[in-house]
């Protein structure tokens, strides 16, 4: 904490950043928001875990298919107005979904959510980039991450605890408001010193708008094509494959674990809602120090061998959850709870080192020409991954069982130790 805060002190305009980074977290703080609460979704509706992922699924994928329309509007609206228009269009979705009657509602409260939630890293990460110089974006960027990381863990302890004292809605209108009142927050002291955070974008020469613009429609139609053509701009390498599947391996594991840890530990373990919750922010809390913590490891030992040995802690772990529910969950006593502590800590450690050495792996792979499209390639897969996880885990989830469902994630664990292997022999 101590070298973050001097990191932050280092910044250009450190209060933009630290509103932007905030905001990153309320963006991350919705995208988890139900998985806290779908037990108590699966009883209210008589839903299957395979409607509940349903709903995570919903959310991702159009998290990502308006991500791109997103970028080119905020181009031509101007970044701070589509961010905000967003949040607010998430903390929206929270109020539709928690006067829901019927659980197409609540899909429709995920697609308006998710439509939403897309504007925010087309946006949120440009605006850093905008106002920070080449010798600080490193640093802005790195609170920047935090600030999702707290966001994310935020999200059990916030909406599971409100939830277990005065219910579910009850939960997801706190959250709208809380989402509201930051907005406005950000609003009024978000101050961009060029202007620009709120200026549509221009092509200019000599301080001409060519016609070609773009805010013309040529010139969205140029932009795009740019965009294609530097996506194309690599060599679909063995290297880049294994790459692209890594990272579809490994947003699949953390949508499907962030969508079951709570349903796990309370239909698979008899654990209450409220327990479940901590234990989750407990999985989240190590997964942020090892998001740090393991990042700089991998400048510093044999990347490949640091990630196969991350998941493979994680299929261990994993494994051994299943025999907590044959064995009942233990006693449900305070060492037992103490167990499961440290079991999910130990998961959150192991699940998020494989994403630094993962990423760390792709900028050995990136040139300044390509790194671009690289990264837009590996962010699809990512967030196919992320759609796939709670689909396919809630329908194993419904016919076996969230005791199985939730242990049986070690088998997509085992296929990314299995992944950072071939990357060592092939790369």
């Amino acid at each position: 904490m101590r070298d973050l805060l001097s990191e932050y002190r280092e910044i250009r305009y450190p209060r933009n950043v630290g509103l932007i980074s905030l905001s990153h977290g309320v963006n991350e703080f919705y995208s988890i928001v139900l998985p806290p609460v779908i037990p108590l979704l699966v009883a209210d509706f008589n839903i299957t875990y395979a409607q509940a992922g349903l709903l995570l699924t919903v959310f991702f994928v159009m998290y990502s298919v308006f991500q791109l329309p997103a970028g080119l509007v905020a181009d031509r609206a101007g970044k701070k107005r589509v961010l905000v228009l967003g949040l607010a269009g998430m903390a929206g979705s929270l109020v539709v979904a928690s006067a829901a009657s019927s659980y197409e509602a609540l899909l429709a409260a995920q697609v308006l959510a998710g439509i939403s939630g897309s504007t925010y890293h087309p946006t949120g990460m440009s605006l850093v980039s905008d106002i920070e110089s080449d010798a600080t974006e490193g640093k802005a960027m790195g609170v920047f991450g935090f600030g999702g990381m707290l966001g994310v863990a935020g999200a059990p302890l916030g909406v599971g605890g409100v939830a277990a004292l005065f219910g579910w809605r009850a939960a997801l209108v706190v959250a709208a408001l809380g989402g509201l009142v930051f907005v406005a927050v950000f609003q009024v002291f978000f101050r961009d010193p060029d202007g620009a955070a709120d200026r549509p974008a221009t092509v200019s020469d000599g301080g001409k708008t060519e016609p070609g613009g773009s805010g013309s429609a040529d010139g969205l139609v140029a932009r795009a094509r740019e965009s294609l053509a530097a996506t194309l701009r690599f060599r679909i390498t063995p290297t880049v494959v294994v790459l692209a599947l890594l990272t579809l391996l490994i947003s699949l594991q953390l949508r499907a674990l962030h969508t079951f840890a709570t349903g796990f530990l309370v239909d698979g373990l008899g654990r209450s809602t409220s327990l479940a919750n901590g234990l989750f922010f407990v999985m989240l809390a190590a997964s942020a120090v090892a998001s740090i913590w393991i990042g700089s490891l991998a400048d510093r030992l044999n990347r490949h061998l640091l990630g196969t040995a991350a998941a493979g802690t994680t299929t261990i772990v994993l494994g051994a959850t299943y025999f907590l529910t044959v064995g009942g969950g233990g006693t449900g006593g305070l060492s037992a709870t103490a167990l499961l502590a440290a079991a999910f800590a130990l998961l959150g450690f192991a699940v998020y080192g494989c994403s630094p050495v993962k990423n760390a792996i792709i900028s050995e792979h990136a040139s300044a020409e390509s790194s671009g499209g690289l990264f837009g390639v590996i962010q699809t897969t990512s967030a196919v991954g992320s759609a796939l996880g709670p689909a396919v885990f809630g329908y194993v989830a419904t016919e076996a069982g969230v005791d199985i469902a939730f242990p049986l994630v070690a088998v997509v664990s085992v296929l990314i130790a299995v992944g950072f292997v071939l990357l060592a022999r092939v790369g």
